[in-house]
Protein backbone atom coordinates (compact mmCIF):
# COMPACT_ATOMS: atom_id res chain seq x y z
CA UNK A 1 0.00 0.00 0.00
CA UNK A 2 1.41 3.59 -1.08
CA UNK A 3 1.81 5.34 1.60
CA UNK A 4 0.05 8.88 1.52
CA UNK A 5 2.12 11.88 2.86
CA UNK A 6 0.34 15.32 4.40
CA UNK A 7 1.36 18.47 4.39
CA UNK A 8 -0.49 20.81 7.31
CA UNK A 9 -1.54 23.60 6.33
CA UNK A 10 0.55 26.50 9.04
CA UNK A 11 -2.47 27.55 10.45
CA UNK A 12 -3.42 24.03 11.38
CA UNK A 13 -0.15 23.25 12.28
CA UNK A 14 0.35 26.16 15.08
CA UNK A 15 -3.07 24.81 16.33
CA UNK A 16 -1.73 21.36 17.17
CA UNK A 17 1.61 22.18 18.26
CA UNK A 18 -0.60 25.04 20.84
CA UNK A 19 -2.87 22.15 21.45
CA UNK A 20 -0.18 19.56 22.26
CA UNK A 21 1.53 21.89 24.96
CA UNK A 22 -1.46 23.00 26.63
CA UNK A 23 -2.32 20.57 28.42
CA UNK A 24 -6.24 21.26 28.87
CA UNK A 25 -7.31 18.40 26.17
CA UNK A 26 -8.60 15.13 25.96
CA UNK A 27 -5.82 12.28 25.77
CA UNK A 28 -7.74 11.37 22.49
CA UNK A 29 -7.41 14.31 20.97
CA UNK A 30 -4.02 15.03 22.20
CA UNK A 31 -2.88 11.42 21.08
CA UNK A 32 -4.58 12.85 17.02
CA UNK A 33 -2.70 15.93 17.30
CA UNK A 34 0.77 13.99 18.09
CA UNK A 35 -0.53 11.54 15.12
CA UNK A 36 -0.79 14.21 12.53
CA UNK A 37 2.07 16.42 13.45
CA UNK A 38 4.52 13.23 13.45
CA UNK A 39 2.95 12.70 9.73
CA UNK A 40 3.65 15.99 8.90
CA UNK A 41 6.97 15.61 10.03
CA UNK A 42 7.55 12.58 7.84
CA UNK A 43 8.18 9.90 11.00
CA UNK A 44 7.04 6.52 9.49
CA UNK A 45 3.90 4.79 10.56
CA UNK A 46 6.00 1.90 12.71
CA UNK A 47 7.73 4.84 14.55
CA UNK A 48 4.18 6.60 15.36
CA UNK A 49 3.19 3.50 16.76
CA UNK A 50 6.13 2.55 18.98
CA UNK A 51 6.31 5.49 20.33
CA UNK A 52 2.25 6.43 20.94
CA UNK A 53 1.68 2.88 21.62
CA UNK A 54 -1.65 2.87 18.87
CA UNK A 55 -2.48 1.01 16.32
CA UNK A 56 -1.38 1.34 12.86
CA UNK A 57 -4.93 1.41 11.76
CA UNK A 58 -5.94 4.41 13.88
CA UNK A 59 -3.03 6.40 12.43
CA UNK A 60 -4.78 5.63 8.92
CA UNK A 61 -8.06 6.85 9.98
CA UNK A 62 -6.36 9.97 11.39
CA UNK A 63 -4.73 10.58 8.29
CA UNK A 64 -7.96 9.90 5.62
CA UNK A 65 -10.10 12.13 8.15
CA UNK A 66 -7.80 15.20 8.32
CA UNK A 67 -7.14 14.93 4.31
CA UNK A 68 -10.86 14.45 3.64
CA UNK A 69 -12.63 16.01 6.14
CA UNK A 70 -10.20 18.70 7.52
CA UNK A 71 -8.60 19.04 11.53
CA UNK A 72 -11.91 19.17 13.47
CA UNK A 73 -12.99 16.23 12.39
CA UNK A 74 -9.07 14.04 12.71
CA UNK A 75 -9.52 15.51 16.06
CA UNK A 76 -12.59 15.06 17.48
CA UNK A 77 -14.79 11.39 18.02
CA UNK A 78 -17.36 10.86 15.43
CA UNK A 79 -20.89 10.60 16.77
CA UNK A 80 -22.19 7.61 17.96
CA UNK A 81 -25.71 6.56 17.61
CA UNK A 82 -27.44 5.70 20.73
CA UNK A 83 -30.50 4.26 22.15
CA UNK A 84 -33.17 7.14 22.50
CA UNK A 85 -34.34 8.05 25.83
CA UNK A 86 -37.72 5.86 26.58
CA UNK A 87 -38.73 8.52 29.07
CA UNK A 88 -38.57 12.36 28.77
CA UNK A 89 -37.84 15.14 31.89
CA UNK A 90 -42.35 15.08 31.71
CA UNK A 91 -41.94 11.57 33.29
CA UNK A 92 -38.70 12.32 35.30
CA UNK A 93 -40.17 14.83 36.63
CA UNK A 94 -43.61 13.00 37.63
CA UNK A 95 -41.89 9.67 38.95
CA UNK A 96 -39.87 12.50 41.48
CA UNK A 97 -43.15 14.16 42.44
CA UNK A 98 -44.75 10.88 43.01
CA UNK A 99 -41.77 9.74 45.40
CA UNK A 100 -41.64 13.30 47.46
CA UNK A 101 -45.65 12.98 48.38
CA UNK A 102 -47.19 10.46 50.79
CA UNK A 103 -47.60 6.90 50.41
CA UNK A 104 -50.06 5.13 49.73
CA UNK A 105 -52.68 4.68 52.61
CA UNK A 106 -52.24 1.78 54.81
CA UNK A 107 -48.27 2.36 54.13
CA UNK A 108 -45.95 4.30 56.15
CA UNK A 109 -42.73 4.79 53.32
CA UNK A 110 -42.09 4.43 49.59
CA UNK A 111 -40.42 1.19 48.47
CA UNK A 112 -39.00 0.70 44.81
CA UNK A 113 -41.66 -1.95 43.73
CA UNK A 114 -44.84 0.04 45.15
CA UNK A 115 -43.56 3.28 43.74
CA UNK A 116 -43.27 0.85 40.23
CA UNK A 117 -46.77 0.10 40.69
CA UNK A 118 -48.17 3.40 41.62
CA UNK A 119 -46.65 4.89 38.59
CA UNK A 120 -47.58 2.57 36.05
CA UNK A 121 -51.19 3.46 37.36
CA UNK A 122 -51.37 6.92 37.56
CA UNK A 123 -48.75 8.07 34.85
CA UNK A 124 -50.14 7.53 31.18
CA UNK A 125 -46.07 7.96 30.52
CA UNK A 126 -44.81 5.39 32.60
CA UNK A 127 -47.02 2.26 31.86
CA UNK A 128 -44.42 0.17 31.34
CA UNK A 129 -41.71 1.52 33.58
CA UNK A 130 -39.47 -1.28 35.20
CA UNK A 131 -38.09 -0.95 39.04
CA UNK A 132 -34.64 -0.32 37.39
CA UNK A 133 -35.98 2.59 35.70
CA UNK A 134 -37.50 4.35 38.54
CA UNK A 135 -34.34 3.47 40.83
CA UNK A 136 -31.97 4.94 37.95
CA UNK A 137 -34.32 8.12 37.51
CA UNK A 138 -34.33 8.52 41.51
CA UNK A 139 -30.60 8.28 41.90
CA UNK A 140 -29.99 10.52 38.86
CA UNK A 141 -32.50 13.05 40.49
CA UNK A 142 -31.06 12.75 44.19
CA UNK A 143 -33.97 11.38 45.50
CA UNK A 144 -33.79 9.08 48.41
CA UNK A 145 -36.48 6.40 49.31
CA UNK A 146 -35.41 6.38 53.25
Amino acid sequence: MKRVEITLKDEDRHHLELLSTSGTCQVRTLQRAQVLLALDRGVLDSQITEVLGIERTRIWRIRKRYLSEGLGRALSDQPRPGRPREYDDKADADLVALACSAPPVGYSRWSLGLLTEVARQQSSLLKSVSEGKVRQVLKKKGVNLG
